[in-house]
């Protein structure tokens, strides 16, 4: 029972994190490996490397945009 719930756990995990290699594979009709390859600089592809820091710098914008609209650092309301 302590597996299963582990498991799940480690599955829920897994789905909220963004895999952009994995993302990028599939518009590509390549491997995650291939692309982790490519990143890495093993292998050479332009477009697919272009196609990830686009991602990677669409993602950085949308945080950014995010942190402006959230107020993390906001004052305690009890105070």
């Amino acid at each position: 029972m302590q597996r299963a719930k582990i498991m799940q756990h480690k599955k829920e995990t897994v789905m909220r994190r963004r895999d952009v290699a994995t993302l990028v594979a599939g518009i590509h009709g390549v491997s995650a490996d291939h692309v982790r390859k490519v990143i890495r600089g093993d292998r050479e592809n332009d477009q697919i490397l272009a196609t990830y820091m686009q991602i990677i710098e669409n993602d950085n914008l949308l945080l950014q945009a995010a942190k402006k609209i959230v107020p993390f650092n906001s004052p305690d309301p009890q105070s």
